[in-house]
């Protein structure tokens, strides 16, 4: 059973999108979902003790780990930009460059876990979101700005631009 946890550790440790119950019996070998969801709880509670650096997030794609927010501080500046996984990225990118930008366009184009992308980058500051009727406005904020370490979202725009010349 150890071997299995260390397994599903190396696993969420890994992978840059949240990992399902599904993916995790794949990756475990294991058939029965109640066995998946017993080891995945009993994970939970094993990073829950004050001497881990990480939580067990479960969100509506799946599972993920995180460095607990009172860690996050401490250590941020060792790998920066790498706190956000790819998907949370492309989302904030295309914020980024199409701000403002109402919500119901990115989801047309991102798809459903943008709702959640969205969610995880508000409540870290990244977007601001304003309702409007029956959607709501994103763009991005000054931390967004300080973060990256830009000026302005025009700076973002013109280094986005100069890239996919390079790479035409």
């Amino acid at each position: 059973m150890e071997e299995k946890k260390a397994r599903l550790e190396a696993a969420l440790y890994l992978s840059e999108e949240p990992i399902d119950s599904k993916e995790i019996a794949d990756v475990l070998n294991l058939g029965s979902m109640g066995y998946v969801d017993m080891l995945i709880q009993e994970f939970r509670e094993e990073l829950e003790n004050d001497h881990r650096g990480f939580e067990l997030i479960e969100t509506d794609a799946g599972y993920e780990l995180k460095v607990k927010k009172d860690h996050l501080e401490h250590v941020s500046h060792l790998a920066p930009h790498q706190d956000l996984n790819e998907g949370q990225l492309r989302t904030l990118s295309l914020i980024a460059y199409n701000a403002p930008l109402e919500q119901a366009d990115l989801v047309e184009i991102r798809g459903n876990r943008a709702y959640q992308h969205v969610k995880e980058l508000v409540n870290r500051d990244f977007v601001e979101k304003e309702k409007d009727g029956r959607t709501a406005i994103l763009d991005v904020s000054d931390f967004f700005l300080d973060y990256f370490d830009i000026e302005s979202v025009d700076e973002f725009k013109e280094g986005l631009d100069q890239d996919m010349e390079i790479e035409e």
